[in-house]
């Protein structure tokens, strides 16, 4: 068969957001006029700035570049400021922009957003955008290289994210077309500034970090704020579940396969405190440990190793029977979920509970999208040292003109107070809260997970072993008989199990092989995501076929029930197959084909509804490029067909988290997927001789 038609179960339609035009708006210095858009409650320029101060660029110093993407600047001259700061700290002029003293590159009533700005873009963008991923929502509909598995942009808001590329510290241009870096007015260190960014091959729009001497693009916001006109639907309530352990009534809310409890652990023991040493506060807040206090050691091992006396897996600790203190793995195993699941806000925001946090001009309010509930109960922790600093008048510049920025520079000059003596304090209420891991790192010092009101992340981190933080129980993961019933399968040659699903009289397996085959990966060459997601395996390496195969197909090369790297009495799904897993996914008659066949865990929030009717379980697993880059993992997944070769590419089959339908395709790049078995049906005595590709 020469000919492979795409065959396509349902389509579902796409609707666009609506763009909320403004009107265009005239920058006074140079007359340029700029298109403006309201998303959400901001109002941004809908095109690059293209101010010329000087020391920016056009793109390869050519008029047409600056024209179309606007200029680039290093984040000095994004600030107005010399370029003294850009491997200085200028946290001495903050006060003169608030008071308006100094201006940045924007024009009058404009500003240079902030990191916390841009986040709330991308919160109302993943909120309310109905294109697969905040940065598909936000590129225009051109000029920006094509990715073979990532739809073009839409546009849907009208920001126009334009590949304006970069230029970096040595002059060197790069990325036109490819990419789109954005300054904020918000300092990382000395040398260093936040920026977000928007790739070609990527669907996310992520916020980092670079060198404060990077060429980069530059999007003005305006001062005042709006009414939104169309709020994105509010963040769902997730209600605890009220469970009895040991006599005692505890909230519990289940996140991805786990299930943690949803309060601070309240158990006296040695070791342990009231915050403020106040009583009422342990009701209130749960009690803070010491490490040695949460898995149940004497306290002398807060200096010494304690690892060999706990369980490295399950550590159960003052946790009570069925429970365990998390480890290290647990709690990244929670990160990653969460990471994977929801691309609007960082993890650490959606941890945090809606109330009691102060407001911080770097994060974003807590969601508690999950029940989690983290509250801001503070710690108690050795205090810093004590430092006295003067500033001191290092240069005074000129004045800035119209094109010239400059300031005064500063110098700091700090002692360290002799006097000083470390010592153990409560603090962070309202700003801080912490959780003790199982993990040791040595003698002196275990790991800790932090939520803080100034960051969105899950902060990992570790602290002296006699300082005090809160305790979150997690419930002991179900053994091998909870989770597999007398239909499943165990692979002999590495004893994983499978749970299967009947598909009339076809028995699939309903997970991602697991199987280590040389040349096979596990996404970000993470261990946990293959135990979650199963392996990624090149087409070749799936069918065990040589490398070349496509381009170089043989007659015989695969066999009616091919069996690649499957198991021994089972093989890889055949086109044929494939398309009568989708029909019989629509059979179910609960949405649509790809609501039946998804998993309801790990999909991304705000794709398109899930319904999980056929027990397939398709798990939002991702692919990795030839070029060793993984992609899509929570918005995407790939399965590989017994196909390919004598004209076809690797034929391979998708669902995506934002559309209902269910599409074969081509892949010529040896891109590696998730790969499902089918049991054999013939017996080896009765299988036919081998065929040609089709």
């Amino acid at each position: 068969m020469n000919l492979f038609v795409v065959f396509v179960l349902f389509l579902c339609s796409v609707a666009f957001a609506h763009v909320e035009k403004m009107p265009d708006v005239q920058d006074n210095r140079d007359g340029r006029v700029y298109k403006t858009v309201q998303i959400g409650e901001q109002r941004w320029m809908a095109e690059n700035l293209r101010y010329n101060v000087r020391g920016s660029v056009c793109y390869e110093k050519k008029d047409f570049n600056c024209e179309k993407y606007g200029r680039l600047y290093n984040w000095a001259m994004a600030m107005m400021l010399v370029d003294y700061y850009n491997s200085h700290s200028i946290q001495k002029l903050v006060g003169k922009y608030k008071k308006g003293k100094i201006h940045d590159i924007c024009p009058t009533g404009w500003h240079l957003p902030s990191n916390k700005e841009w986040k709330k873009l991308k919160f109302f963008v993943a909120k309310k955008g109905v294109s697969d991923g905040v940065a598909l929502s936000l590129k225009s509909t051109e000029s920006w290289e094509k990715e073979l598995r990532i739809p073009g942009g839409t546009d849907e808001f009208g920001f126009n994210a334009l590949p304006g590329g970069e230029r970096d510290f040595e002059g060197r241009f790069f990325d036109l077309g490819r990419s789109a870096v954005f300054w904020t007015s918000s300092e990382y260190d000395d040398g260093g500034a936040r920026n977000w960014w928007i790739y070609y091959d990527s669907r996310s729009m992520e916020g980092n970090y670079d060198t404060k001497e990077t060429g980069a693009s530059v999007r003005c916001v305006e001062d005042r704020l709006y009414e939104i006109k169309e709020p994105p639907p509010p963040v769902p309530k997730v209600e605890p579940k009220v469970v009895e352990i040991q006599g005692r009534k505890t909230q519990t809310v289940h996140i991805g396969d786990q299930v943690w409890m949803a309060n601070n652990l309240d158990v006296k023991v040695p070791g342990s405190y009231c915050y403020a040493n106040k009583e009422e506060n342990c009701q209130k807040y749960g009690r803070l440990y010491t490490w040695a206090g949460v898995v149940k050691l004497d306290q002398k091992f807060n200096q010494s190793v304690g690892k060999d006396s706990i369980s490295k897996r399950k550590p159960k600790g003052i946790c009570p029977n069925g429970w365990h203190v998390p480890t290290s793995l647990d709690f990244a195993r929670l990160n990653t979920y969460l990471k994977d699941i929801d691309e609007a806000v960082g993890v650490g925001t959606n941890l945090r509970s809606r109330t009691g946090w102060d407001e911080s001009e770097d994060a974003l309010m807590g969601e508690n999208g999950f029940g989690f509930n983290g509250e801001a109960f503070g710690v108690c922790k050795y205090t810093k040292p004590k430092e006295t600093c003067v500033s001191v008048i290092k240069a005074i510049l000129p004045d800035p003109t119209k094109k010239s920025p400059a300031d005064t520079v500063y110098a700091d000059s700090c002692v360290v107070d002799p006097t000083w003596v470390p010592s153990l304090a409560f603090e962070g209420n309202g700003t801080l809260t912490g959780f003790w891991s199982g993990t040791e790192v040595d003698s002196l010092r275990a790991e800790v997970r932090k939520l803080s009101f100034d960051d969105d992340d899950f902060i990992l981190d570790t602290a002296r072993k006699d300082e005090a933080y809160y305790l979150r129980c997690i419930m002991d993961p179900p053994d091998d008989d909870e989770l597999y019933d007398s239909t499943a399968f165990v692979d002999k040659r590495d004893e994983n199990k499978y749970r299967t699903v009947a598909v009339g009289s076809t028995i699939w397996m309903s997970e991602n092989l697991r199987f280590a085959a040389p040349g096979s990966y596990c996404y970000e060459d993470k261990d946990s995501r293959c135990r979650s997601y199963g392996r990624l395996y090149p087409w070749s390496v799936a069918m065990r076929l040589p490398a070349d195969y496509v381009d170089n197909s043989m007659s015989g090369g695969i066999t009616q029930e091919h069996q690649g790297i499957c198991p021994d009495g089972w093989h890889i799904p055949t086109n044929e197959e494939w398309i009568e897993l989708g029909q019989f996914a629509l059979s179910k008659r609960k949405g649509g084909v790809g609501a039946a066949l998804k998993n309801r865990e790990f999909w991304a929030r705000g794709g398109a509804p899930i319904s999980a009717a056929s027990g397939f379980n398709a798990l939002p697993s991702g692919s990795r490029m030839s070029d060793g880059e993984y992609m899509e993992l929570g918005s995407s997944t790939y399965f590989w067909t017994a196909a390919g070769g004598d004209g076809l590419g690797a034929v391979y089959w998708y669902l995506v988290n934002n559309r209902d339908d269910f599409t074969s395709a081509e892949d010529f790049d040896n891109a590696a997927f998730s790969l499902r078995c089918v049991k054999n049906k013939l017996t080896k005595a009765a299988a036919p001789a081998a065929t040609a590709a089709p």
